[in-house]
């Protein structure tokens, strides 16, 4: 999807006012939650662009806070697609996990005495060694 540059600016005065700088962390807009990381988003949850354009139409000529009500009272779900665009873009950002120090989903094994009964007496091997097995659903 084509953002306009009205829209982005729009967005980033909203994002800043929904996550501003504090301490050590950045703004949402230093961190590009309306460039870059906001295509970042449309590009994993591209249902969220219908639901920013009709925020942009019925919000767009209003500031920050008003709009963030407008939306919350007239079109809940375009509201809704804001907050995910706005936190997403900005959870996401490879400067902000640095800074929160998260690295990720992380395995973690289990110690042998915590696996489950099924694992230890291989009843599944059969199946894992046999590989996928399915049929055209109709």
């Amino acid at each position: 999807m084509i953002v306009e540059p009205e829209l982005r600016a729009w967005l980033g005065v909203i994002a800043d006012e929904l996550i501003p700088a504090v301490d050590d962390m950045p703004a949402a807009t230093e961190v590009g939650v309306a460039d870059g990381q906001l295509d970042l988003v449309l590009g994993v949850r591209p249902d969220l662009a219908r639901a920013l354009g009709r925020a942009w139409v019925l919000a767009g000529s209003q500031s920050a806070g008003l709009a963030m009500s407008t939306l919350a009272a007239l079109d809940p779900p375009a509201h809704q697609a804001i907050l995910e665009i706005v936190a997403g873009g900005y959870y996401s950002s490879d400067r902000v996990k640095r800074l929160l120090a998260y690295t990720g989903q992380q395995p973690t094994p289990l110690p042998p005495e915590d696996q489950p009964v099924y694992l230890a007496e291989e009843l599944l091997e059969r199946v894992v060694h046999r590989g996928p097995i399915y049929r055209v659903a109709r």
